[in-house]
């Protein structure tokens, strides 16, 4: 009987060997070959962080450490740029105008659309007339500022706004007659309301106020009771409320630093890492292909695009400016024909 429990245990105790052997090898293919799982044989820890951010197609996705439902990265086809959040606290008279500042970073933008606050009723329509002019649209008093003469402004076009849920409130996106600001330039705009008075925020005298992200800077801070014209009041700080809503251009700050033809595609890191405010990254093309090269903050939403073109063979070196936005990591993922990658890097002010 005593022989017979022996033998048993032994034969248990083999069974749960073998069990726990088969598990673990199962356990080592699947981390190997599953993204979503970190793997053991890659011990930079950057490269580790951003396994987790490519899928099997090299689409830049955000895996929740362990875990198997993935965070798909929506496709973002603008950017967005907040003014003043409000609500606002001021507010005009039908055919006033709100002027504002767009100053371009270091590629050219395309701003078109935008949100604006309005004494509409809720969900009421009315309509903006929009102006720009090179340079600045703020400051000086009536009789010599930009909105004293309607000299330099180009009328671009009348389009229709809604108003949101709230009464003398902010109204919906609404998209603009494209308003392009080229690369280091600033471009004045100014907005007349028609049928309703712009809303606003701020009272008595102040400062402008500025917002910006790494590619676009706006100010504001002007209202007049009556643009282009020697007569009327003019009142400042009144800053507009709403968002800014653009697109950029082809990176310009892409400088090809090596002719020879490499042994193929290669994403080095970034330099310096961590970073404050600006870092320089360098990458290698064996043959002309058409690559991207952009940066994600780590909820998966693009905030930069580096490099976006077709390149011939060679190595090239482009320098990111992150000023305005949070400290934190982010990623950057060059993508070109069937080659993808992804490396992270940290922004700490």
């Amino acid at each position: 009987m005593f022989g017979n429990l022996k033998r048993f245990k032994a034969y248990f105790a083999f069974i749960l060997a073998a069990s726990f052997i088969s598990f673990n090898g199962s356990y080592v293919s699947e981390t190997i070959n599953n993204p979503m799982v970190p793997n053991p044989n890659i011990k930079d820890i950057d490269n580790l962080e951003a396994q987790k951010f490519i899928d099997d197609n090299g689409v830049p996705v955000i895996f929740p450490y362990q875990t198997t439902t993935p965070f798909t990265m929506p496709t973002v086809d603008t950017l967005i740029l907040p003014a003043n959040p409000g609500p606002s606290n001021n507010g005009g008279s039908p055919g006033w105008a709100m002027f504002f500042d767009l100053i371009a970073g270091s590629r050219n933008i395309n701003v078109t659309q935008m949100s604006t606050g309005s004494t509409a009723a809720a969900s009421a329509g009315y309509s903006v007339i929009v102006f720009t002019r090179s340079g600045t649209a703020l400051g000086g008093p009536v009789g010599s500022g930009p909105g004293s003469s309607p000299a330099g402004w180009t009328l671009l076009d009348t389009v229709p706004v809604v108003q949101g849920p709230t009464s003398s409130g902010i109204s919906e996106i609404f998209t603009l007659p494209t308003i392009s600001v080229p690369a280091g330039d600033t471009v004045g705009v100014a907005l007349r309301f028609i049928g309703v008075g712009p809303r606003y925020f701020g009272t008595g005298t102040g400062s402008y106020s500025t917002y910006s992200d790494t590619n676009l800077t706006l100010i504001t801070g002007d209202g007049r009771s009556a643009p282009f014209t020697t007569t009327g009041s003019w009142f400042a700080p009144r800053v507009l409320t709403g968002v800014i809503r653009y697109v950029i251009s082809t990176a310009t700050g892409v400088i090809n630093i090596g002719t020879e033809i490499p042994d193929g595609f290669k994403l080095a890191q970034n330099y310096p890492n961590p970073f404050n405010p600006s870092t320089t990254i360098e990458f290698t093309i064996p043959g002309r292909s058409n690559m991207t090269l952009k940066v994600y903050n780590s909820q998966g939403q693009e905030v930069a695009t580096l490099a976006n073109g077709e390149y011939s063979a060679g190595t090239y070196r482009v320098r990111w400016d992150a000023t305005g936005l949070a400290s934190g990591a982010y990623f950057y993922c060059m993508q070109a024909d069937n080659f993808s990658q992804t490396k992270k890097l940290l922004l700490v002010k």
